[in-house]
């Protein structure tokens, strides 16, 4: 309920029409609920899938502020009293698997005391922040909850996969570039032929690479731009063996199988096999595509991996101590400044 309900503490929905159809709750809120009644309430300890939107009314119209339909999907929570205020815990309870539920508050209501300062300029006193919900079902166990988020969550890629796909197929073509599609959804596009073996998951590929967000083509990262402070080569462990290396976005996994020692190309990469949903800000968006150029420097076998990745942790903590003695001759350079005063 915490995610829900961190949404429903600031904004909740609908214009100013007639009050008289809300039912009157704690601490300003009122609430309308729409039910066929025929299904169980909901009990403490259940888990609620729901969606639910946030909207600020500025007394003629309704802003949209959030609606899980089109950003993360339907959300799984719990219900309790620990980690939901009495005064939203005594109007959900009120649910049933299938319903909807409106609740409205005054911005003065929903930014009162210290939380004054963080209403945003845009809000007037006197509007209304609101929050539609609807519930899509009532889980009894966790098992149940955690199963039905991660259809969800796959039935949600599936779909984002989709739009991903003809958004990756309409760039190439506008560009007139010819790309090969990899097996999970990543698009290849070879500048340069390698050789010898593709790469699988029995080796470590060494790589130069830049990443860029392919609508904007603004770069977020490089192993070859000084100004991201990590000029060397990285090591992709495709392997299982975590010493062998750091895990990588699932796209670089795709789309490095269609690759060999000494390619150069582009890896053009779905946003469910990136960052997804969630995406990394402030430099990568939600369900946002991205582009890297790749350069396969060498592929290594398991021993060359190990040798490689244990040098690549020594150099990273020689650069550590470099650092922290650079950091200790600057204080102390500081403090003899402040002594001669």
């Amino acid at each position: 309920m915490k995610q829900l309900l961190q949404v429903l503490a600031i904004a909740i929905l609908f214009s100013a029409c007639n009050t008289s159809v809300y039912k009157k709750g704690r601490e300003g809120l009122e609430y309308k609920i729409i039910s066929e009644g025929k299904n169980p309430l909901i009990k403490y300890g259940d888990f609620l899938q729901m969606n639910y939107a946030t909207y600020y009314n500025n007394g003629k119209t309704d802003s949209l502020l959030d609606d899980t339909r089109t950003s993360v999907g339907p959300v799984i929570q719990m219900f309790d009293s620990v980690s939901t205020p009495m005064a939203y815990f005594e109007i959900l309870r009120q649910l049933r698997n299938g319903d909807s539920l409106l609740i409205r508050i005054k911005t003065d209501s929903a930014f009162k005391g210290e939380l004054a300062m963080q209403m945003p300029p845009y809000m007037k006193k006197g509007n209304y922040l609101l929050t539609t919900v609807k519930i899509i079902n009532i889980f009894n166990d966790r098992h149940e909850a955690d199963s039905a988020q991660q259809a969800s969550d796959s039935i949600r890629n599936i779909d984002q996969l989709a739009k991903d796909d003809k958004s990756i197929q309409e760039y190439l073509s506008s560009h007139n570039i010819k790309a090969q599609k990899a097996a999970r959804g990543t698009y290849v596009e070879i500048t340069k032929q390698g050789e010898g073996p593709l790469i699988d998951t029995n080796v470590v590929a060494k790589v130069n690479y830049t990443g860029r967000n392919l609508l904007s083509g603004e770069m977020f990262d490089s192993n070859t731009d000084p100004s991201k402070g990590h000029v060397e080569p990285y090591l992709v462990n495709m392997t299982k063996d975590i010493t062998l290396g750091r895990p990588v976005i699932q796209g670089w996994y795709d789309g490095l199988k269609l690759m060999n020692k000494g390619t150069v190309g582009k890896l053009y990469i779905p946003s469910t096999l990136a960052y997804g949903k969630f995406g990394h800000p402030p430099a990568i968006k939600q369900n946002e595509i991205l582009v890297f150029d790749i350069e396969v420097l060498d592929v290594l076998n398991r021993s060359q991996a190990k040798i490689a990745a244990e040098m690549a942790e020594a150099n990273a903590k020689i650069k550590q101590q470099k650092w922290l003695d650079s950091m200790k001759a600057a204080n102390a350079k500081k403090a003899d400044s402040l002594k001669g005063k």
